[in-house]
């Protein structure tokens, strides 16, 4: 099991299905969920976005990993393309889409698209469960902003693809597994030998 944050369709799932393709993803709510579920052996792996091109750092996951140093451990990492697709209820035309929801970081990186086009970026949570809402809910007009496979599992039509301003955009991933440190390290680390 391969622990990361989001619902099925999230970038951390397909980047966790990139590096293990025969894993089983184990999605969490939150971050702090996600290590949880590491440290809990509830999952062996975590995978945990770090960094993007165009957004800068993820400050909380580097405090994360800071916090839990004693038993986690940076086993891989992963550089990942990072595109996003306008998709809407199956008969939605683009000019149809009036609002497009998404997490912050996302709309941030689709300006130049959504502004070409006349349509409002709407905060969400994440970017697969926007997806996700805009499947349960098919309010006329709006649209989500993820990737083509969220679209997929959640049976939305693909109105664009590529809708990123900067085509270098990538995360950086980084694959975090337990680590139970030898007790004489930490006596030898703390100047008890």
């Amino acid at each position: 099991h391969v622990a990361y944050q989001g619902v099925p369709g999230a970038y951390s799932e397909a980047a966790a299905l990139l590096l293990f393709p025969s894993c089983t993803p184990h999605p969490c709510a939150s971050f702090p969920l996600a290590f949880a579920a590491l440290l809990s052996r509830a999952a062996d792996l975590l995978v945990l976005p770090v960094e993007n091109t165009t957004h800068g750092t993820i400050h909380l996951n580097f405090d994360l990993l800071l916090t839990h140093s004693n038993v986690t451990r940076i086993v891989g990492e992963l550089d990942f393309r990072v595109s996003h697709t306008l998709a809407a209820p199956e008969g939605t035309r683009l000019e149809d889409v009036t609002e497009a929801m998404s997490h912050p970081v996302a709309l941030g990186q689709c300006v130049d698209f959504l502004a070409k086009h006349g349509i409002k970026p709407v905060t969400f949570a994440d970017t697969a469960g926007a997806m996700q809402h805009v499947s349960e809910t098919r309010e006329p007009g709006v649209a989500a902003i993820a990737s083509r496979h969220a679209a997929a599992i959640y049976g939305l039509e693909v109105l664009a693809e590529a809708v990123e301003d900067d085509p270098e955009n990538y995360t950086r991933f980084l694959v975090i597994e337990r680590y139970e440190r030898p007790s004489g390290l930490i006596e030898l680390m703390a100047g008890g030998a």
